[in-house]
C-alpha cells in the first residue's frame, strides 16, 4: 500500500500554513508517513505516538537528524512552554479518547510559543477509502462517532479561533487485491467468504490496470489563539 501518492497533505499543509524552518511537534506520527514529509520543511520535529511498533518502522524509514521519535499518547503530552512552533494531528485527534481530545489540543497549545498555531487534519465523509471502513469495517473501521467528537473539541476550546475548514482528497495505492486485503484487514483469510467477495466487487470499481486506487476525502483546520 502507498499513501497520499500524490503528496497532498504536505501540499495543503504548505498552502496554508508556513512551516518552513519551524519547531514541529507531531501528535500522533503512526508510521511516518507525513514525518518525512514536515522534515522536509521543518528545522525540527518531535514526532509522537503511543504504538511503540509504530514508532519502531517509523525510525527504520526515516532517518533525517532533524526528527525525533517519542513515545507518550496524545493526551499526556509533557512538554515545556515555548517549545513549538506549530503542532500537527495528523489524523489523530479522533482517535484520542473523546472525554480527553480538548485536553489533548489545550496540552499542544500550551506547548507553542507565541504566535504559534495547531493544524488538525481530520478524516472528511467521501471517497470509496471512506465507505470501505463504513461498510465492511476495514481499516480502522467506521470512524465517524470519533470524527463528530473531534470536531466538537476544536470547537470547545477557550481564546483559540478555529479557521475555516479546507476540504482535500488523497489517495490509497494498492498493487492488487491481495494487497487491499492485507493492508486494510489483518485476518483476513478467517473471515466469512461472503464478506471477501462483497469486498472484492466493491473494490473491482477503482481498478487501474492491475492497481487499485481508492480516495479519500480529509478537511483541515488550523486553529490560531484569538487576539
Amino acid at each position: 500500500m502507498i499513501l497520499d501518492p500524490t503528496d497532498q497533505f504536505i501540499t495543503t499543509i504548505l498552502a496554508h500554513c508556513d512551516i518552513r524552518d519551524k519547531v514541529i511537534l507531531e501528535v500522533g506520527c503512526g508510521k511516518g508517513r507525513v514525518t518525512r514529509d514536515l522534515a522536509r520543511f521543518a528545522r525540527k520535529v518531535v514526532a509522537t505516538d503511543p504504538d511503540e511498533a509504530a514508532l519502531q518502522q517509523a525510525r527504520a524509514a526515516i532517518t533525517s537528524e532533524n526528527v525525533e521519535f517519542v513515545r507518550c499518547r496524545g493526551e499526556a503530552l509533557r512538554f515545556p512552554p515555548n517549545s513549538f512552533d506549530v503542532a500537527v494531528y495528523p489524523l489523530s485527534l479522533h482517535h484520542i479518547p473523546s472525554e480527553a481530545m480538548v485536553a489533548s489540543l489545550a496540552q499542544a497549545m500550551g506547548c507553542l510559543r507565541e504566535g504559534g498555531c495547531v493544524i488538525v487534519i481530520e478524516p472528511g465523509e467521501g471517497g470509496a477509502m471512506n465507505e470501505a471502513k463504513e461498510r465492511f469495517g476495514v481499516g480502522s473501521g467506521d470512524e465517524r462517532e470519533g470524527k463528530e467528537s473531534a470536531l466538537k473539541a476544536m470547537a470547545a476550546l477557550q481564546g483559540w479561533h478555529m479557521g475555516e475548514t479546507v476540504r482535500f482528497r488523497t489517495l490509497f495505492s494498492f498493487a492488487d487485491e491481495e494487497d487491499f486485503f492485507h493492508s486494510m484487514l489483518p485476518g483476513y483469510r478467517e473471515k466469512p467468504q461472503e464478506l471477501l467477495r462483497e469486498i472484492a466487487l466493491f473494490l473491482g470499481q477503482y481498478r487501474e490496470g492491475s492497481e487499485i486506487v481508492l480516495d479519500s476525502e480529509r478537511r483541515m483546520n488550523v486553529l490560531t489563539r484569538h487576539r
